[in-house]
């Protein structure tokens, strides 16, 4: 820990930024929750009533259940588990599968701060207020959740209904004209109770013995420097958690790519940032999205904004690319701009 704290928080007389101080959110997201919803499937010509249950521990731990039947649900039909260092899969059924992390935002925890920044550029709308559960929350319409956020039309959107805090409490989704699926809680909990099985966090994998872990990129753990990486400060108040460096190759014909990853947390607020280490283009549009301005000459960079999280897609001295990604997008910026070449 103590390396990749020197890593991060690098020699102030050497021209690199110091900590970046940033402020804290008006209303501060929730460090975690439970919510079960209500879902309703009109896809297809019959419509279909289930569960999903939705838990979170920030930064690392999040919890997707899909139940057969109304709330409060009946056999678990399939499941996705993420902490720090694993994603475990599972199916009715079947003894499912498991993947390496790597550090990154929770996909199950929507980001108030990125999608009011995606309002005022005009990406996302705010569709007034609402109550579910007996909570407040704001309605925000887009294209899709799972797509960098992009303004929606009549036939293809999105609503989301989130607290202020930053609790989904309702999902409806429209294609081709027509609503295909509501998710709405029916029950919500910010003190869930934890164990270890709630989000496998003592199972290793890779020490199981079955071939549950899938090996679809070679991850390994431990801080880098030396010439050519990036060095990074870290905001104020932010310790270095986790340094990987991941090799994957997207398919037989497809050239590998190397990067260098590291987590920085605080609390319930993580930052992280992806360093291309190979030749070529990185695995992300460069066009996307808003530029930003990063207050140095040999930074550029555009913006772009997901539903969990904002990205500052960043080149260094017109060679290294280099994403970092936050759930708070003030957070993320601040840290870009202190990027500099080893």
């Amino acid at each position: 820990m103590l390396l990749g704290l020197a890593l991060a928080a690098c020699d102030h007389g050497s021209g690199v930024p110091k900590p970046p101080a940033v402020a804290a959110p008006a209303v501060p997201r929730t460090a975690a929750f439970r919510v079960v919803y209500r879902v309703e499937d009109t896809a297809g010509p019959a419509k279909m009533i289930s569960t999903d249950v939705i838990q979170v521990g920030e930064p690392w731990n999040g919890l997707l259940e899909h139940r057969d039947g109304p709330p409060p649900g009946g056999a678990v039909l399939s499941a996705t588990v993420q902490n720090q260092r694993f994603t475990f899969n599972t199916s009715q059924g079947s003894t499912g599968f498991a993947t390496r992390r790597i550090p990154g935002a929770l996909t199950q925890a929507p980001s108030p701060e990125s999608l009011e920044a995606a309002a005022k550029v005009g990406l996302v709308e705010r569709s007034g207020d609402a109550t579910v559960a007996g909570e407040p929350c704001t309605r925000w319409t887009f294209k899709a959740s799972n797509e960098v956020l992009a303004r929606g039309t009549a036939d293809e959107h999105t609503e989301s209904c989130l607290t202020a805090d930053g609790v989904p409490l309702r999902e409806a989704i429209t294609l081709q004209g027509k609503l295909v699926r509501v998710a709405e809680a029916v029950q919500v909990d910010r003190h869930p109770p934890v164990t270890p099985d709630t989000f496998q966090s003592q199972r290793d994998p890779g020490k199981e013995g079955n071939g549950l872990l899938e090996s679809d990129q070679l991850v390994e753990e431990g801080p880098r420097s030396g010439k050519g990486i990036v060095r990074v400060t870290a905001p104020a108040g932010f310790n270095a958690s986790r340094q990987v460096t991941v090799n994957r190759q997207a398919g037989e014909n497809s050239a590998p790519v190397g990067l260098y990853i590291q987590g920085f947390e605080d609390g319930a607020d993580l930052v992280t940032t992806e360093q291309v280490t190979t030749p070529g283009s990185p695995p992300w549009s460069a066009d996307e999205g808003q530029p930003v301005d990063l207050g140095a000459k040999l930074l550029s960079g555009r913006i772009v904004y997901r539903l969990g999280w904002a990205e500052v897609r960043v080149t260094v001295d017109d060679s290294t690319s280099v994403r970092v990604s936050a759930s708070r997008p003030a957070l993320a910026v601040a840290l870009a701009k202190t990027l500099r070449k080893g």
